[in-house]
């Protein structure tokens, strides 16, 4: 939020410039128009043509400035739903880091133990790396791992797609121990624009969920 926050601040500056200057043309606009009548009452026609051209001048900073006032606007409303977005994506990690993990206990079992660590160190270290691929060393044990999920209609793309919003989840926010899974599924109806590339798998992982687990309650 430190980007966010600095933005903001300087907008407040700018915003706050910008009133201080419209005030004071205001002001000066009051004057030249009350210069103008007192002008005009005297018959001062060259005093009076100079006031008139000052007032254009004066006028037209003033046109300037809201036009600033608006691009500022423009900029907050910009900046509000950056705060928005980032919130939503806040939010949707906190939701879903939690039924991951919920997922892995069970396709854990899937696996014997050394396969199950050597595919899930290859699968984290791809996805925090930004790997094209795997070494030819973990192929093996991602083999294997592909085998248990799509024993479960799961590609090994959308598992790693779910890995990577662990990945991205912070360690402060952690999913409401309360919530259901109906709840948790019910809430992708309204997932984040920017965040639909986790929809599709996070779905998958609900479904799959069912085949891991199809003797226990989990509604």
């Amino acid at each position: 939020m430190e980007i966010e926050r600095s933005e903001l601040n300087s907008l407040k500056v700018r915003d706050f410039s910008l009133v201080v200057h419209f005030e004071s043309g205001r002001y000066e606009n009051e004057r030249l128009l009350k210069d103008c009548e007192e002008s005009l009452c005297d018959y001062n026609i060259v005093e009076s043509t100079a006031n008139f051209v000052s007032l254009k001048e004066n006028n037209k900073r003033l046109i300037d400035l809201m036009e600033t006032q608006k691009a500022i606007d423009e900029d907050l409303f910009i900046l509000a739903e950056a705060l928005l977005s980032k919130l939503e994506n806040q939010e949707v990690l906190s939701n879903y880091r939690d039924w991951i993990s919920y997922f892995n206990k069970f396709l854990r079992a899937e696996l014997d133990a050394n396969t199950w660590f050597k595919a899930q160190r290859a699968v984290y270290n791809k996805i925090a790396n930004k790997l094209v691929n795997y070494a030819e060393s973990e192929k093996e044990y991602i083999l294997e791992l592909e085998k248990a999920l799509k024993n479960i209609k799961m590609t090994l793309y959308q598992y790693e797609v779910l890995i990577l919003l662990k990945l991205k989840s912070n360690i402060e926010f952690h999913g409401d121990v309360r919530q259901t899974k109906t709840q948790a599924q019910d809430k992708l109806d309204s997932f984040p624009k920017d965040m639909q590339i986790f929809k599709n798998p996070l779905q998958q992982l609900f479904s799959s969920l069912d085949a891991l687990m199809p003797y226990q309650q989990n509604k």
